[in-house]
Parts: structure tokens; C-alpha cells; sequence
């Protein structure tokens, strides 16, 4: 008798495990991608291109372009602009002559309508030029 409960019991308790997992789980559709600018390091008072490429934006949706200051509690806005066609598009910087050779930045790309979608660069490192 024990052996036939425990028996029905494994099979339901692997019925329910099976559930479970073919559950689908929600996702998001729109996944931003920042490929530059990359590592570096770049120069200060540089020009640097910050790109992107999102498959499922449409090019009519426009983009914010934050360069960030990587901090140790928050991290700090040293750039801001505007882009069009999140589908895919570009945008170019300067390096401002005073920013921290010895800290990190990267690029962060959201979209305007939809700022929950956001899309992360590499770090990268900029050097004082003479």
C-alpha cells in the first residue's frame, strides 16, 4: 500500500513539475544593442560615435544617448543628445577636456517612449593629451 502511494505521488509531483516548466514566461520584445563605442581609451577632446541597433524598434522611435561616469555609488550623466531611428542609428560626442582620466564611462542608449528599454556599452577609459 505504501509503495503504490508513493508511487502516485511521484508521478503527480513530476505531472506538476511539468506544468510548471511549460509555463512561458514573458519577455521583453525589444532588446537595444550599443556595439561603440568600445574599450578605448580614447583622448580627451576626442570625437567618439556612440551606435546602436534594436531589431524589433521601429526607425520612427527616437532615442536618448547618455555618456555616464561610472561612480562608486551612482553613476554620473557627463553627456546627454537626442538620436532618431532607434531600429538603428549613430550618434557622435566630444570627450570634455576635464573628464576623469582615471575613472570608467560607458553608453547608454533608451528609448524615448519607452525608457524601460535600455541598452548598455562597453567601459571604456580616456587618457590627458598634451
Amino acid at each position: 500500500m505504501k509503495a503504490k502511494f508513493f508511487t502516485i505521488f511521484t508521478i503527480l509531483i513530476v505531472l506538476l513539475a511539468t506544468f510548471v516548466s511549460t509555463v512561458p514566461v514573458e519577455k521583453c520584445d525589444k532588446v537595444i544593442h550599443v556595439p561603440s563605442p568600445g574599450c578605448g581609451p580614447f583622448a580627451r577632446k576626442s570625437t567618439q560615435v556612440v551606435s546602436w541597433w534594436c531589431v524589433k524598434c521601429k526607425p520612427h522611435d527616437d532615442v536618448t544617448v547618455r555618456i555616464l561616469q561610472v561612480g562608486s555609488d551612482c553613476d554620473v550623466e557627463v553627456f546627454k543628445g537626442h538620436g532618431n531611428n532607434a531600429f538603428s542609428g549613430s550618434l557622435s560626442f566630444k570627450i570634455g577636456a576635464h573628464w576623469n582620466v582615471h575613472k570608467k564611462y560607458f553608453a547608454e542608449v533608451t528609448l524615448k517612449n519607452d525608457p524601460d528599454i535600455v541598452g548598455k556599452g562597453v567601459e571604456f577609459g580616456i587618457f590627458k593629451t598634451q
